[in-house]
C-alpha cells in the first residue's frame, strides 16, 4: 500500500471528488466522507441535488470543498459516484467519461446497469448484484462478470465479502453481526475510494475490506454488537 512521502506536499497523497446525496438521502454521503477523510489529502463533494438540508450537513464537516461543477471530476485521483443519489439528475455520462479511476456504489449502480465503464470498482450487495447482472452473487458469478465487464467487484457478503478483478478472487473473512447497521456500505465505498486514488484496484478493495472488519472486532470488544456507524468512522484510523 502506498506511504506519503515526507517530502510530499498538499494534494499529493490523494485527491478524492464524491457524488451523492440527495434530498432523501443526506446521510449516506456524510459516512463516505467521513471515512475517507483521514486517508486522503483533498476531498472534495459535489452534490447529487441542490438541497439546502444536504449542503448545509455537509457544510457541517470541515474536510470537503463543496463543489457545484463537474469540472473538477478530471483533476481527481479517484472518483466516488451514486451513495444516496436517489432519483437525482445529473450528467453521469461526462462522470463516467472523465474519471480516472470510479468506485461505484448505491444507486449508482442502478444506474450504470448495462454501461458498465471498463477499469472501475463496483461495490454491490448481494440485491445490487442480482439486480446488476441478474446472478446470484457467488464467488465463480463474481469472478466471471468482473472478468466479462473488465472491472473489479467487492460484493459484500457477511459470510466474506468477495474481490475479484476477474482474474484473481479473494474473500474476506472476519466482522461481526454489528455491520449490518445502516451506512456501513457507505464507510466501506469511501475508504475503498480513498485508497484508489493511490493503489491499485484490487488492492484497494482487499485492504478496505480488512480495515472494516479488523475495526468492527475492535469495536465488539468494547461494545459487542451494538456499536454504530459513527463509532465504526472514529476507530477506523486506530
Amino acid at each position: 500500500m502506498y506511504k506519503p512521502s515526507n517530502n510530499s506536499k498538499k494534494g499529493d497523497n490523494g485527491k478524492l471528488m464524491i457524488i451523492g446525496g440527495s434530498i432523501e438521502y443526506h446521510g449516506a454521503p456524510m459516512f463516505s466522507i467521513l471515512s475517507a477523510r483521514r486517508f486522503v489529502d483533498l476531498i472534495y463533494f459535489y452534490p447529487g441535488e441542490k438541497d439546502s438540508y444536504l449542503i448545509n450537513s455537509i457544510k457541517k464537516i470541515p474536510e470537503p470543498i463543496v463543489v457545484y461543477s463537474l469540472d473538477k471530476v478530471k483533476e481527481m485521483d479517484a472518483v466516488l459516484f451514486g451513495i444516496g443519489i436517489g432519483n437525482a439528475r445529473l450528467d453521469v455520462r461526462y462522470v463516467l467519461n472523465n474519471s480516472k479511476k470510479l468506485v461505484i456504489d448505491g444507486d449508482g449502480l442502478k444506474i450504470i446497469k448495462n454501461n458498465i465503464p471498463k477499469n472501475c470498482i463496483l461495490t454491490p450487495h448481494e440485491g445490487e448484484f442480482k439486480l446488476l447482472f441478474g446472478l446470484k452473487g457467488t464467488k465463480e458469478n463474481v469472478k466471471k462478470m468482473a472478468s466479462k465487464w473488465k472491472c473489479i467487484i467487492l460484493k459484500k457478503d457477511p459470510k466474506g465479502d468477495i474481490i475479484s478483478d476477474g482474474k484473481k478472487i479473494k474473500v474476506i473473512d472476519g466482522g461481526n453481526s454489528g455491520l449490518t447497521k445502516g451506512g456501513t456500505g457507505d464507510i466501506l465505498s469511501g475508504l475503498v475510494a480513498a485508497f484508489f486514488c493511490k493503489n491499485n484496484g484490487f488492492e484497494s478493495c482487499v485492504e478496505a475490506s480488512k480495515l472494516i472488519k479488523k475495526t468492527a472486532d475492535r469495536l465488539k470488544k468494547k461494545f459487542g454488537t451494538n456499536y454504530c456507524s459513527s463509532d465504526l468512522i472514529s476507530e477506523l484510523a486506530k
